[in-house]
């Protein structure tokens, strides 16, 4: 059991964003060095000291189709995190300067975690390995990206911003700013707020607060690449309006397994929750929504 568990009471999902938002003033390394040391006292959640065994209970309780809605949820989550995991050390080595690279380490190690905790959670709660995900098609660029970022190592320029501008928009902007974080609000209406499997939602509160980080970064280096330069702004744009077909079809699908449709609950409120989130981004980078 954590610590928080143990003694203050487990973690919860908040309703709403937990987000580290920077003055419009603030300089980027100034950004990065405050959530860098934000990381190094917070960050350090163990995934392994969770407490799951009410969680077994619930699940086994759980109706057939919520059980399947539940496993596809969190399957969806742990195959975002695995994959960003293995790929985004391009974002830490791009980053122009050392202490934006340092605070990058710490999302980095921070992917892993995450990753750590839905294996953990997987094997301890439903017995088994993911199976059957919710479709999650906007991370299958990501390695592109990357490979992107790599080749521009050394340089200077416009195409170096560019890249740069993308990857964060895609990853830090729209993958954790749209897609995820609409994920933890809708396990809190499904799930969390009828007090049902404590240490998922610890877990969860736990990754939102990590990612609120994240988040809070990639949205000051946007506003000041959008800021500095129109090519730069209509790039980022650009990757908001590619992306948000693939980021809708991420909740409020059915799923089909052996056979059976499962539908996704009736509180999920999955699409309107990416469109505000997603508008509220627009905002938060532009200081307006499209």
């Amino acid at each position: 059991m954590t610590n928080a568990a143990a003694g203050l009471g487990r973690l919860r999902i908040e309703p709403g964003e937990v987000l580290e938002t920077s003055d419009v003033n603030e300089s980027l390394d100034h950004v990065a060095r405050r959530l860098w040391r934000r990381a190094l006292r917070s960050g350090t959640w163990d995934p392994a000291r969770i407490d799951f065994s009410e969680d077994k209970r619930h699940y086994a309780g759980l109706a057939e189709d919520r059980r399947l809605y539940l496993e596809a949820f969190a399957a969806a989550f742990f195959n975002a995190e695995a994959s960003v995991a293995r790929v985004f050390g391009p974002w830490v080595m791009a980053a122009p300067t050392f202490i934006q690279q340092a605070f990058l380490s710490t999302q980095l190690v921070e992917e892993y975690k995450h990753t750590d905790f839905f294996e953990i959670a997987f094997r301890e709660v439903f017995g088994h390995a993911p199976r059957q995900a919710l479709a999650n098609p906007v991370h299958a660029p990501l390695p592109g990206k990357g490979e992107q970022l790599l080749r521009l190592l050394g340089t200077d320029g416009i195409e170096r911003d560019l890249a740069w501008v993308r990857a964060v928009a895609h990853y830090q902007g729209v993958i954790e700013g749209v897609q995820a974080n609409a994920g933890y609000q809708i396990f809190r209406r499904v799930f969390a707020d009828k007090g049902l499997f404590p240490g998922l939602s610890e877990g969860y509160a736990s990754i939102q607060r990590d990612e609120g980080r994240h988040v809070g970064f990639g949205i000051a280096v946007l506003r000041h690449y959008a800021a500095r330069d129109r090519r730069l702004a209509a790039a980022i744009r650009d990757v908001f309006g590619e992306y948000l077909p693939l980021i809708k079809g991420r909740y409020g699908q059915s799923i089909v397994v052996n056979g059976k449709v499962i539908r996704p609950p009736a509180e999920e409120h999955g699409p309107e929750q990416l469109m505000e989130l997603y508008n509220r981004r627009m905002k938060d980078i532009f200081g307006r929504a499209p």
